[in-house]
């Protein structure tokens, strides 16, 4: 029963992020500061178009979007290899931080 609530809980995520276009939100303060992207500018993009099934926009806005959407599906299911996939992930996160810091 609990799986099918989590499942349910997911598609309902998914089906309003469809359904609704992103608000206009301001300038990540990191960007504001410095003018360079932060590892998660355009995160918030990328997931609406993920639950749009646009993937190729969501690489677009962030490279790293799938990676997100599986981690908020995680942070919600909770199984119990998800432990092991935070900290790579947040070092994939770290690492594409910096990449794009000095991307021209």
């Amino acid at each position: 029963m609990k799986t099918a609530l989590r499942i349910g809980a997911i598609a309902a995520v998914l089906a309003v992020l469809c359904l609704w276009t992103p608000p206009e939100l301001p300038v990540c303060p990191f960007r504001a500061l410095t003018g360079r992207l932060c590892p998660l500018c355009g995160l918030t993009h990328a997931v609406f178009a993920l639950a749009k099934g646009h993937v190729a926009d969501a690489l677009h806005w962030n490279a790293l979007s799938p990676l997100a959407i599986l981690l908020l599906a995680g942070a919600a299911w909770n199984p119990p290899w998800m432990a092991r996939v935070w900290t790579p992930s947040l070092c994939l996160f770290a690492g594409y931080g910096v990449l794009r810091l000095f991307a021209v």
